[in-house]
Formats: C-alpha cells, structure tokens, sequence
C-alpha cells in the first residue's frame, strides 16, 4: 500500500513537470520581409545579443548597433561609431554614457527599447548592412536582401509548441 502511494505522488510530480516545462514561456525573435516571409526565428536566452553593421553613406566609416533581448524586449545597448559629424550622434543619452575606446567613440544605455523594430537595408553601395546574431553567425543583408525593409521582433511561445528553428540566410 505505501509503494502505490509513493508511486503515485511521484508519478503526479513527473505528470506536473512535464506539464509545466511544456507550458514554460519561452522569449523568440523573429525576422521578417514585408512581403510576411520570414526568414529567421528562433527560442533565445535572456541577454541574448545581435549586432547590426552599417558603413556610414558620408562618413564612410562604420557604425555599429549592438542590441539585446531582456525582459522580452529589444533593448538597444550599445551604438559603436569611428565619428561623429554628419547625423551620428553627439549627445550623451539621460541613461547613459559616452565611453571614447582606441578607434571607437562609444554610447551606452539610454533605455531605447521596443517589442519589435523595423530595419531598412541597403545595398552594396549605400549601407553595406552586416546583422550579427549571436550563435547563428552573420547575415549580409545588403546581398542577401538589398532596398528591403525587416521587421525584428520578439515574442513568447510555451517550450511545448516550439518545433523547430527557422533560419533561412546563408551564413557567411
């Protein structure tokens, strides 16, 4: 009689792990054309990080925005730039600060945070946008999808109902 209960209650508490893992909230980001295709989604870990490049069209130098996922947000963390004439920026944030590195004026916080963003691509001779996601590799946008805008964004999905990765661009 005492091995049945012990038995049961144990197979209640698997029955009830299970059914809570399947239903544990997991945070996805996903990236998508405007035509509704989407190219790449994926479950991450919180903090996790993507990196967009650009070439500044007068500057010519590059510049780079480094973002994270916290809180089921994008959380723009970082804005890495070589100079700061023509529309880079020359104000310090409220929330944040300016750090000057060899080679790099550098802006951290601010607190600019969005459920998803949009981002224009260029092309090889305007832009040249690089995304670097953090444990899949990088993206040449502006060869892969030139002159298209990208809806980035973020959402939860229970662990149970995700079945698969979708990453679609070839990774160079």
């Amino acid at each position: 009689m005492y091995r049945k209960i012990l038995f049961s209650l144990f197979s209640l508490f698997l029955l009830s792990l299970g059914i809570a893992l399947a239903a544990w909230p997991v945070t996805m980001v996903s990236i998508s054309l405007d035509s509704g295709e989407t190219v790449f989604s994926a479950p991450v870990p919180e903090g996790w990080t993507f990196t967009s490049r650009i070439v500044h069209s007068l500057e010519k130098t590059p510049v780079e925005d480094e973002y994270r996922v916290v809180s089921g947000q994008i959380w723009q963390w970082e804005e890495r730039f070589q100079s700061n004439n023509a529309g880079l920026p020359t104000e310090v944030p409220s929330n944040g600060r300016f750090v000057s590195s060899p080679g790099w004026f550098i802006i951290r916080g601010g607190g600019n945070r969005w459920d998803s963003l949009y981002y224009r691509v260029g092309n090889g001779n305007l832009g040249k946008n690089v995304l670097a996601l953090d444990g899949f590799g990088k993206i040449q946008l502006y060869e892969k999808y030139p002159g298209q805008r990208l809806l980035i964004g973020t959402f939860s999905k229970p662990l149970g109902q995700i079945t698969r990765v979708l990453y679609k661009p070839d990774l160079r």
